[in-house]
C-alpha cells in the first residue's frame, strides 16, 4: 500500500493519527500494528 500525501492513518490499536506529508511507497506501522487509512 502507498501512502497517499495529505490522506489521514490511524491506529486501531492505540488510536494515534497520522496526517501524510510525503507519499510514498512501503506499509505504514505505529510499532507492530500496520496503519489504516481513516474514513470520514
Amino acid at each position: 500500500m502507498a501512502a497517499q500525501t495529505g490522506k489521514r492513518y490511524l491506529c486501531p490499536k492505540c488510536g494515534a493519527e497520522f496526517i501524510v506529508t510525503r507519499g510514498g511507497e512501503g506499509e505504514l506501522r505505529c510499532g507492530d500494528t500496520p496503519l489504516e487509512l481513516k474514513q470520514k
